[in-house]
C-alpha cells in the first residue's frame, strides 16, 4: 500500500494550504503525498463515515481468516490477539460518555466497535478529536488533549 511518509514535502504542502494556498498549486511531490494522504483518511460525515470505510470493513470480515463459526458455538472472531485504536476527529462533541444529543446520533465509533468485536479484538480504544467547530475558541486545548491521550494510548501498544 501506498502510504507517504510525513516529510517536507508533506509538511510543506500542509503549511502551504493552511495558509490559504489551492492545491492545485502545490509542487508535484506536494500534491501526490498530500492528496494520497487525504486519500487515506477517514472523517466523520454524517455521524458516520465515508463509504470506502464501510467498504473496507466488509473486505477484512472474512469467514476463515478474520471469524468462523463452530457448532453448538457460533461465530468466533480470530483476531483476539490484536489491538485496535479508532482516532475520531469531528467538529461536534459525539463521544461516548459526552452527555450531548449528538452522542446518541454517532454511529462510526459504535460500528467499528461492533466490527472488532466480531473479528475478535476485544482490546478497542477510541480517541475523539471534537468539538473545534462548536468551541472554536478552545481548539489549541483540544488539539493539546488530543495529543497528550494520544501518546499515553501509543504506550499500551
Amino acid at each position: 500500500m501506498d502510504i507517504p511518509l510525513l516529510d517536507a514535502d508533506v509538511f510543506n504542502g500542509w503549511e502551504k494550504l493552511k495558509h490559504g494556498t489551492a492545491f492545485e498549486e502545490l509542487s508535484v511531490n506536494e500534491k501526490t503525498k498530500v492528496g494520497r494522504i487525504n486519500e487515506l483518511l477517514s472523517p466523520t460525515w454524517n455521524y458516520s463515515y465515508p463509504p470506502i470505510m464501510k467498504a473496507y470493513l466488509d473486505s477484512i470480515c472474512i469467514v476463515g481468516k478474520t471469524f468462523k463459526y463452530l457448532p453448538d458455538v457460533g461465530r468466533v472472531g480470530l483476531l483476539g490477539d490484536k489491538k485496535a485504536i479508532h482516532i475520531q476527529a469531528s467538529g461536534s462533541v459525539l463521544s461516548p460518555g459526552s452527555n450531548t444529543l449528538a452522542e446518541n446520533w454517532e454511529m462510526g465509533h459504535r460500528h467499528l466497535k461492533v466490527i472488532m468485536e466480531f473479528i475478535g479484538v476485544s482490546d478497542f480504544h477510541g480517541i475523539f478529536i471534537e468539538g473545534m467547530a462548536e468551541y472554536p475558541d478552545q481548539v489549541l486545548q483540544i488539539k493539546e488533549k488530543a495529543i497528550q491521550r494520544t501518546r499515553e494510548a501509543t504506550l499500551e501498544f
